[in-house]
């Protein structure tokens, strides 16, 4: 039987949309391919970025210590984690936490203030190789106090003695009473007043540790985060 012309071209377009549609659907499904491989690339690259970021300043910190700049006898340390923080968010965009923890702390009996190395009412001096001195002031201004700011309540050696820090009283001047800690342990109690208590002993802690930095970097679309923690002694 012969087909008119009109339903000759119908067969042969039919013919050509089953020989195209293959086709279509390939190439559908290859810019999907390209499209999720784009997007693996483009979180690795990301991922990569936080850790090396978060490495970098790990690198950094512990350089800061080893060069005595995280103890040079300034008060409010702590302001250079926040600074450094700061350029590595301008720099790379990311989002970057740096949270100090030093592990000698005064609890002042007067007033009830808790008092931190690394704070406005702290000073860290490294004054040999192994030696650091910790400088401490008892007043508070949170507790409508006037400091005065000779940083001797009290005044406190640190030296590192192998696997372990002894920890001296070198000094206390003032009518108020502290107590000592090391992180969570009471060390000495009753330190200071007009008898000047405790001042010229020492005790040995297990451990060199006496700051740690937690460090925290993430994407800011949270693709990726690190997190770490340093530990310097």
């Amino acid at each position: 039987m012969r087909l008119k012309e009109e339903q000759r071209g119908f067969v042969l377009s039919g013919i050509a949309l089953l020989l195209v549609l293959p086709a279509m659907l390939l190439a559908a499904s290859c810019f999907r391919i390209i499209e999720t491989g784009g997007e693996a690339v483009s979180l690795q690259a990301t991922a990569d970025k936080v850790f090396y970021t978060g490495d970098d300043i790990e690198r950094i910190i512990n350089e800061m210590w080893d060069e005595n700049l995280l103890a040079n006898n300034e008060s409010n340390v702590n302001v250079k984690f926040d600074e450094l923080a700061d350029n590595y968010r301008v720099i790379t965009g990311l989002l970057v936490d740096l949270t100090p923890s030093w592990k000698l702390w005064i609890h002042v009996e007067n007033n009830g203030a808790d008092h931190y190395a690394g704070t406005k009412y702290c000073k860290v001096e490294h004054v040999a190789p192994e030696n650091w001195r910790y400088y401490f002031e008892d007043l508070d201004e949170e507790e409508g106090e006037t400091p005065d700011w000779d940083y001797d309540e009290p005044i406190l050696l640190v030296e590192k003695i192998g696997s372990k820090l002894r920890i001296t009283i070198e000094d206390y001047t003032s009518p108020y009473y502290s107590d000592i800690y090391y992180s969570g342990q009471l060390l000495w109690s009753d330190v200071g007043g007009t008898g000047k208590n405790h001042v010229g002993e020492n005790i040995e802690v297990d451990g060199v540790l006496q700051l740690e930095v937690s460090v925290y970097v993430r994407d800011p679309r949270g693709a990726a985060r690190y997190s770490s923690t340093v530990e310097l002694g």
